[in-house]
């Protein structure tokens, strides 16, 4: 149909939608700019350009250099009375002999956590074995007598094995520092049996290497990092930058040569997108962000999750290989379980491709399946989250039920016995 042969109510019938879009397009656009006013006066900026709205954070698109610089300089001037210190091969450690958490938490002269020292040398009538880990295997926010890692000590003498038990554990680890400290400390105790408390969550530590760009609690500190580099398991950051150089690498971070292995550099703050600059629009892409749970560092394919296997592996070979019995122990959070016990069909959990090779690899414990749903009960955490009293008994007693079977059966690997007679505990029979 030609112009000159269409109906003469077309053109403003056209004229009149093209309106009414224009008007809706008009009006959606100044709602959004209402909604991004609103959004800017009730949320709050700090110094370093944080932007906080309800309970979403927003980063800014530079380091926040200020705060990184008070907490670095906060250590320096207390760094003669710190209880966690800098460390060069682990990052950071324990003060020898000083004490944590009101004095419930005693560091022995070796660093590590224990009311007593031990000799370098195992004694020849005990079996020695070795926690290594962060703060569930250390035992936070619970004493000296209540963590798993003692009362383990206890259950194991009362099931007739003579034993001791040291704790490497140290807070905020990821599972590299944990491979390290026992590289350079807890091997040279010469345990019959390692014990690695498997927390996946910890995968997202494998990819960072300054403490404080993952939490802003600290430590200022940053941290030994493995990289997988031409498929091989290759260390980054050791000896570790002392904290004096920190403030210099914060303000000029994007040079610095470390900046490319530190993930939550490139996630948080590299990042930008065209519509950064959009309180409301960066809000609604961090929630969703954080509904997704950070899925590219859980997944067996993403450089967290390929990470973490790398490092389990090299650590239980080189157990393996200088002679004692490795054991992967899987250490769940209440988060965790909480989806472990659903009624509901329950997704498997992003990480389950690093506890199931655990479990066909290595000797593996699931504590998660010596738990009941009446576990998941406040009473049973402390208010960190950590394991409190109840849960840290359970732990010893399965551990200490698995080690038995294991010692008795002969599949745990002891060269240094040539039966069990060597460590066995003489026990009375009631009258």
């Amino acid at each position: 149909m030609s112009s000159a042969e269409r109906h003469p109510s077309e053109t403003p019938l056209r004229r009149k939608v093209f309106a009414n879009a224009l008007i809706a397009l008009i009006a959606v656009l100044l709602t959004l700019i209402l909604l991004e006013i609103i959004a800017r006066a009730a949320g709050s900026t700090d110094v370093d350009g944080r932007f906080t709205l309800l309970n979403f954070t927003l980063e800014p698109q530079a380091l926040p250099v200020n705060e990184l610089r008070g907490q670095v300089e906060h250590y320096l001037a207390n760094k003669d009375s710190a209880v966690v210190i800098y460390d060069e091969w682990m990052g950071w450690t324990y003060r020898p002999n000083s004490l944590r958490q009101a004095g419930a938490f005693t560091i022995n002269s070796a660093g590590f956590r224990s009311g007593r020292d031990y000799e370098w040398r195992p004694p020849p009538d005990s079996l020695r074995i070795a926690l290594f880990g962060d703060s569930f295997t250390a035992g936070d926010d619970v004493s000296d007598d209540e963590v798993w890692g003692f009362l383990l000590e206890r259950e194991l003498n009362v099931a007739g094995i003579r034993a001791e038990v040291l704790n490497f554990g140290v807070g905020a680890y990821g599972m590299g520092q944990a491979y390290l400290r026992w590289r350079h400390l807890g091997k040279g105790f010469s345990p019959d049996i390692v014990i690695f408390g498997l927390q996946p969550e910890n995968l997202k530590r494998n990819v960072n290497v300054f403490r404080q760009l993952l939490h802003r609690s600290g430590p200022a500190f940053s941290k030994p990092r493995f990289a997988l580099i031409d498929d091989d398991l290759r260390l980054l950051n050791a000896p570790t930058l002392p904290p004096e150089t920190l403030t210099r690498v914060f303000e000029n971070f994007s040079s610095h040569p470390l900046a490319p292995y530190e993930f939550w550099y490139q996630s948080r703050f590299r990042a930008a997108r065209w519509w950064s600059s959009s309180r409301l629009l960066s809000i609604v892409f961090e929630a969703l962000r954080q509904a997704e749970d950070q899925p590219d560092i859980y997944t067996p394919g993403s450089e967290g999750g390929q990470l973490g296997k790398a490092i389990v592996d090299a650590f239980a070979q080189e157990v393996l290989r200088d002679g004692s019995e490795f054991i992967v122990l899987h250490l769940p959070l209440q988060s965790h379980l909480k989806r472990y016990f659903s009624n509901f069909p329950r997704p498997r959990p992003l990480y389950d491709f690093l506890l199931e090779h655990s479990r066909q690899s290595y000797h593996y414990i699931a504590f998660e399946e010596h738990l009941q749903p009446s576990h998941l009960d406040d009473a049973n955490w402390s208010a960190t989250k950590h394991y409190g009293p109840p849960l840290h008994e359970l732990l010893a007693q399965v551990v200490a039920e698995d080690i038995a079977a294991c010692v008795v059966s002969g599949a745990c690997r002891l060269p240094r016995f040539n039966d069990i007679s060597a460590f066995a505990v003489e026990t009375s029979t009631p009258d």
